[in-house]
């Protein structure tokens, strides 16, 4: 029988989502705001698929910090390269029009 990492959890993982059971957490702890792991409060990251301590995150938050932070970086970059892309092709057209 393969269990849940959270102390004292009897979940049996054997019958779960494939997610699941690969991460051995169970769906209510994975889902939980705090959750004992080896004694310590923790809670389960969306992004990594593992446990951390909770002051790894803002709030009520399920991804942790430092994924957070990166994953806000490449939403901050995709949005400058498409504002910079509508641009030059709003001064092309500009050209054109001007030219024509």
């Amino acid at each position: 029988m393969r269990c849940c990492q959270a102390d004292m959890c009897m979940a049996d993982l054997s019958d779960a989502k494939p997610y699941h059971r690969r991460h051995k957490v169970c769906e209510n702890h994975a889902k939980a705001q705090i959750v004992l792991v080896a004694g310590i409060r923790q809670r389960f990251c969306q992004q990594c698929s593992r446990f951390h301590e909770l002051s790894e995150f803002d709030e009520t938050k399920k991804s942790c910090c430092r994924r957070l932070a990166g994953h806000n970086e490449r939403r901050r970059k995709n949005a400058a390269e498409s504002h910079s892309e509508w641009m030059v092709t709003k001064g092309i057209v500009l050209l054109l029009l001007l030219e024509g």
